[in-house]
This record gives C-alpha cells, structure tokens and sequence, in this order.
C-alpha cells in the first residue's frame, strides 16, 4: 500500500485533525492521572491495617487505634502462664535463670522487691538459695494451668491454679498444688514487646517457688 492511498497518513497530514488527536489525547491522561491520584488520597486516607502478632504467636490483622497496643485474652494468658511457671518451678538447676526470666516480666518496684528477696537481705536467707539447698527439680505443665482474667478492672487480674510435680529429690513423684493471684498493667510495646508487666504477686500457695515474702 502506498503512501498516496493510506488513510492514515491522509488524515495526519492535515494539522486540524494531527490537533485534534492531540487534544483527546491530552484529556484521556489528564483524566487517568487525576483519577489515579483521587484512588492514591483514597488509599492514604483510609485507616491502616496492619498484621500483629502477639507473645501466643498468633497473627492477627489490627486497625491501629489508642487501644493497638492493649493485649487481648490470649495473650495475656501466654505471658502470665510463662511468668507462673518460672516462678513456681523450684528447680535448684534453673532457678537463676527462671527469677532472671519472671523478674523482666515484673513492673520496676515489683522487680526490686522480688530479687531482694531472692537474693537475701538483712541475716535473712534467699529465695535461690533455699531452692536450691533443696536439690530437687520440678516440673509445671503450662497446660495445666487453670488461669481465670478479669479485665473489668485495671490493674487486671488474673487467679492462676496449678500443680508442680517432683522428678528428682526428696518427695519423688509427689504433685504440689499452688495457686497465684497477678496483676497487670500496660507498658510500651516499644520497651516490653508483650505490651504488659506484672504489677503485683501473691501466693496463696506453699510452692517454694513462690517469692518468700510476698506470700499471704
């Protein structure tokens, strides 16, 4: 086909319809690129969601608002049932280690007070010593525990049942009931990535484990 015949180049050879293609081409952009900034104010202005994913290692999708950072049930339950089972397991083996572990879960104060009494303090003997002058191990079963949270409140609270069982030592084999009360408070995710600490302990048991002290 030759140049002559085309009706293409026929009609861009003239400059009223080359300006008018221009023109309409113009305006097609023009309305793709304002349409595409109105879905990106859209997409920027809408509430952002983001995958979270809590100390009980399950993922869920969050809207970040003023209560983000607050720990729900299962979460609170994984923490406080990590930090009941380092403090009632009187292991003379991993004793340093388990009121290393709880005491990072404790609220300053609380922290101060419960490694004064582990360690000992005026003629008074410690908590790890004791424990460890035992020479025993035991054993909690996480899953065992029985952990009732109120969250009516605040500080919340949370009751823990449980039972200890001696493996090695005096009383071989014979299971221990315990029973804590703790109570939680907020704390930045940035400091604490649980996003709580414990605030106040009791023990209602007689598990050795339990801070000497502390006890009702």
């Amino acid at each position: 086909m030759s140049a002559e015949s085309s009706r293409f180049i026929a009609f861009w050879k003239a400059a009223d319809n080359r300006a008018q293609l221009w023109s309409w081409g113009f305006v097609g952009a023009s309305a793709a690129l304002f349409l595409s900034l109105l879905c990106l104010a859209k997409a920027m202005n809408r509430p952002r969601e983001v995958i979270r994913i809590g100390c009980d290692g399950v993922p869920q999708l969050f809207t970040p608002t003023a209560q983000y950072s607050e720990p729900n049930e299962p979460e609170i339950r994984a923490f406080v049932s990590n930090f009941v089972v380092a403090i009632a397991r009187a292991d003379s083996f991993s004793v340093i280690n388990d009121y290393v572990d709880a005491a990072r879960r404790m609220a300053p104060n609380l922290r101060q007070a419960f490694m004064r009494e582990a360690r000992g303090h005026d003629g008074r003997v410690g908590t790890i010593r004791v424990i460890q002058e035992l020479k025993r191990r035991t054993q909690v079963d996480p899953s065992s525990l029985e952990l009732e949270i109120s969250k009516r409140d605040y500080p919340w609270r949370v009751h823990v049942k449980g039972t200890r069982q001696i493996v090695v030592g005096e009383g071989k084999e014979e299971s221990q009931p315990f029973s804590l009360d703790v109570e939680l408070v907020r704390a930045p995710r940035e400091e604490v990535i649980e996003g709580m600490l414990v605030w106040t302990l009791r023990s209602a048991g007689d598990a050795v484990g339990a801070p000497i002290g502390l006890r009702e």
